[in-house]
């Protein structure tokens, strides 16, 4: 076969993979349009598990206290697993390649980033950063991955050593700074680092101090959000006075502003899980207060995640999103996600936001948007002609 002939075939393979996702992209946008409770579009982003091990015991943790999380831990995936995605890979735009554990624990790892690339999805990372080393920093970069979040959760040793136990922040902004080095010197803008905090009582004095940090570790992008209760123990350990959040919050993004760092602030709801266990047992209503709470709308709702993305974990286990982990709605067989994605459950969720009435878990989540058709249409537009120029 000649040189032009192989050029040839890999430009049509090409093609053929973004077919394959601008197609899949106009379905989502069309079950949108027509409010479909059961998606005929395969995920647009996939929420895709490696591992489930971890080397911190961070203290807001579903591992260090939970009531009813489903999601597996201690649990490895081989690579033969994620070729058993192959049909969904092809669809879809985007892959959040982590699960409930620390990525870098696992051998292959980048080995999976570059079968899931292979398909032209973008993926993304999420990491404590401990184990950066040079050698990981390299792949982390040639292997393609668009973004890196690493959670730190504190300023200073004292306090990341309380919230994320053994400690060794120190040992971690070095790594950041590596890979931060590493970019530079390779000339590229990939990944796009993020540095998370998540608001505690045992880390609140350190949120004005982070954006110092971040920007002496080349951190590019702040994330600041609440933690998410995971049982009453944990909401009676981890609740923060509103009345200090706000003030602390306001302090880091003037202070990252001066810094040219961006700031981002998660509206989470914190109750969400708790909220979420009451409804997948059939309780009423939670009665927990919310600091965005969303009332009725004539016009409805739709929720992002709901929409376009489907959260696999363990061995093909399929949940409603990341916030809503105590309730299992399958596992992967004979490609039937279609089939799970049109559950009765999140059929009923689906049918409640486009009627404007979201269930209590669903009503502070930052994942809901209020319906718009031309809004959404407009969107639609936009994502298809960028992708179709990629």
């Amino acid at each position: 076969m000649s040189e032009y002939n192989l050029i040839d075939l890999k430009f049509t393979g090409r093609k053929m993979k973004k077919w394959y996702k601008v197609w899949n992209l106009f379905l989502a946008y069309l079950d949108l349009l027509l409010r479909r409770e059961k998606p005929h579009a395969d995920p647009v982003e996939l929420s895709v598990g490696t591992t489930s091990f971890c080397n911190l015991r961070c203290i807001q943790c579903p591992r260090e206290g939970h009531e009813g999380n489903l999601m597996p831990f201690d649990e490895h995936l081989d690579l033969a697993y994620y070729q058993s995605l192959e049909p969904y890979l092809k669809r879809a735009k985007e892959v959040s390649l982590y699960g409930l554990g620390e990525p870098m624990i696992d051998k292959r790892y980048f080995d999976k980033v570059r079968y899931v690339t292979s398909f032209g999805a973008e993926v993304s990372l999420s990491s404590n950063g401990t184990l950066m080393d040079e050698r990981r920093c390299r792949e982390i970069i040639e292997s393609g991955i668009k973004s890196i979040g690493i959670s730190l959760d504190a300023a200073r040793e004292e306090t990341f050593a309380v919230v994320r136990p053994p400690g060794g922040l120190p040992a971690i902004v070095e790594n950041i700074k590596r890979l931060s080095r590493m970019k530079k010197e390779q000339g590229t803008l990939r990944p796009l680092i993020r540095l998370s905090f998540g608001i505690m009582p045992q880390n609140l004095e350190d949120l004005p101090l982070f954006p110092d940090l971040a920007a002496e570790a080349g951190g590019e992008e702040i994330i600041v959000h609440s933690v998410i209760f995971m049982s009453e123990a944990k909401r009676r350990e981890l609740t923060t006075d509103p009345q200090k959040v706000r003030p602390a919050i306001e302090a880091a993004r003037a202070r990252a502003r001066e810094l040219g760092i961006a700031f981002c602030v998660w509206d989470l709801d914190p109750f969400t899980y708790l909220k979420s266990l009451r409804y997948v047992r059939g309780e009423s209503e939670a009665s927990y207060a919310s600091s965005s709470a969303t009332g009725r709308s004539s016009h409805g709702y739709f929720c992002f995640f709901l929409w376009r993305n489907a959260m696999i974990q363990g061995h093909g286990e399929l949940f409603p999103c990341c916030y809503m982990t105590n309730k299992r709605l399958g596992r992967l067989q004979n490609g039937n996600l279609l089939e799970l994605r049109g559950h009765p459950f999140l059929a009923e969720l689906r049918r409640r936001l486009y009627e404007g009435d979201p269930p209590e878990p669903c009503a502070g989540c930052p994942q809901l948007y209020p319906y718009d058709r031309q809004n959404i249409l407009k969107s639609g537009l936009q994502e298809m002609i960028n992708l179709i120029r990629s």
